[in-house]
């Protein structure tokens, strides 16, 4: 995919954004999401990706109405992300780490527990699915791999034709052939329509070099960057080298700058490379460097 933002259709360039919060605080005391300002585009595959504890699966909860926001708005679709609001219910598939559903059902059950809460309910596309997935009809949930699983919660989740998925974590576990699997699904359902989008969840930044178009990166409750993933990657560079390469001004350009033993490496912007000398080496950063260290970055500020 990776298409840029001036390829967007004009359908959806005129669309709303698929979700766009303002102002969002969801506070635990030992935790705090926000204040966080967030978009996702419509018509794409958004990566949100962030350290464990960041605020992903928080951030899900509270768009689906399982938590409440201690203050700011939400909006999915362009309407307000409300419980009291089923017509944007019936535009959402989600899909988290685990199934959702009762254990000692069997997989037919659960698309037949499914279907009277969704008007556009697609008994033949479950079942098409659910054989596509090798899922056996009379199997019980709590039988089922954790790839079976995740299987099934896709079935359940595209079965009722949904514009919009929120994907928690879903290939995390899974082996490679079985990721692979999925993100073929995943790239089938952008290809449908130019409205469909996902919001994919997820530690495995190399998912989302294949088919994530943004990328949102939280850490600490925070949005500490945004962009395509062509311009992120872009932005920043890694640097390495010994540690007597350090001075007082290029520390500041490092962000979450690691030392050990007599070297070190950290994340800086592309636009920095001046300020290093021959002793280091400067390479092309990954979503992975570019997540470790603007995480460790921001763990370094004081509150």
């Amino acid at each position: 995919m990776n298409t840029s933002a001036d390829d967007r259709p004009l359908t959806t360039q005129l669309a709303p954004d698929a979700i766009s919060t303002s102002g969002l605080v969801r506070d635990f005391g030992r935790f705090r999401l926000g204040p966080l300002d967030l978009t996702i585009p419509i018509g794409y595959v958004t990566g949100l990706v962030g350290a464990n504890g960041a605020g992903k699966t928080t951030l899900l909860k509270l768009l689906l109405g399982l938590q409440h926001a201690d203050s700011g708005s939400m909006l999915l679709l362009g309407e307000p992300a409300s419980e009291a609001n089923p017509a944007v219910r019936e535009d959402l598939g989600v899909v988290f780490d685990a199934p959702f559903v009762l254990p000692d059902w069997t997989v037919s059950k659960t698309g037949r527990a499914t279907a009277p809460f969704y008007s556009r309910w697609d008994a033949d596309l479950f079942g098409a699915l659910v054989e596509r997935f090798h899922l056996a009809p009379e199997a019980t949930v709590k039988s089922l791999s954790r790839g079976e699983g995740t299987k099934l919660m896709l079935a359940l989740a595209l079965a009722h034709h949904p514009r919009l998925l929120l994907l928690d974590e879903p290939t995390s576990g899974l082996d490679p052939a079985t990721r692979r699997d999925l993100l073929d699904l995943f790239a089938e359902f952008m290809a449908a329509d130019e409205s469909h989008t996902i919001l994919f969840s997820t530690h495995i930044t190399s998912d989302l070099e294949r088919i994530a178009d943004h990328v949102r990166v939280l850490s600490l409750g925070r949005l500490v960057e945004a962009g395509t993933v062509d311009d992120i990657l872009e932005r920043y560079a890694v640097v390495r080298g010994p540690r007597r390469a350090l001075t007082d001004h290029n520390r500041s350009l490092i962000h979450g700058l690691h030392e050990r033993a007599d070297i070190f490496d950290g994340l800086i912007e592309a636009a920095a490379t001046h300020g290093f000398g021959p002793d280091v080496v400067i390479d092309t950063a990954t979503l992975d460097d570019i997540v470790v260290h603007l995480s460790t970055a921001e763990q370094e500020v004081p509150a």
